[in-house]
């Protein structure tokens, strides 16, 4: 049973880290220094020092393992079992396009990010007035809206 919040101590902390840096998966580190995931994130949350070496340790991880990984999925692919009939009949190399994608995109951004055309037509005035319709609660937009739709209906009749 995951202990108590109450007890994380720094050497603690330190253990988890190492386990975050290692691996990269929150839930397993915790895990392993026997805390709840929970209780490690209210700690990350008043412990601003905490929060930067959490925030440190994932990127080591991403660097040492998960990225790496990606790169071999991506590239070399994983062999995965085959069945027919209930029994494996052999295996088949599968590659992940999505995860080279990703490595492109992160890896060459300014040549495979996503690129959409914007073309604007109207006025600086309607992209004002949309900025505050974004900016506006859920109240002032159904105000809002009930004077469009009141409108409408004038200009109907």
């Amino acid at each position: 049973m995951p202990r108590s919040g109450h007890r994380v101590t720094a050497k603690l902390k330190a253990a988890f880290l190492r386990h975050l840096a290692a691996g990269g998966n929150v839930r397993v580190a915790a895990k392993a220094v026997g805390f709840a995931v929970q209780s490690l994130y209210d700690h990350r949350h008043r412990d601003p020092a905490f929060a930067a070496a959490w925030e440190e340790a994932v990127e080591a991880a991403m660097d040492t393992v998960l990225e790496p990984e990606a790169v071999r999925r991506a590239v070399e692919g994983v062999e995965k079992p085959v069945y027919h009939q209930g029994q494996q009949v052999g295996t088949v190399r599968e590659y992940s396009d999505t995860l080279l994608i990703f490595l492109l995109k992160g890896g060459k951004p300014d040549k495979y990010k996503d690129r959409r055309e914007v073309f604007h037509r109207g006025t600086i005035a309607l992209l004002e007035k949309l900025e505050q319709i974004a900016a506006m609660s859920p109240d002032e937009l159904e105000a809002f809206l009930a004077e469009v739709e009141a409108h409408l209906h004038q200009r109907e009749g």
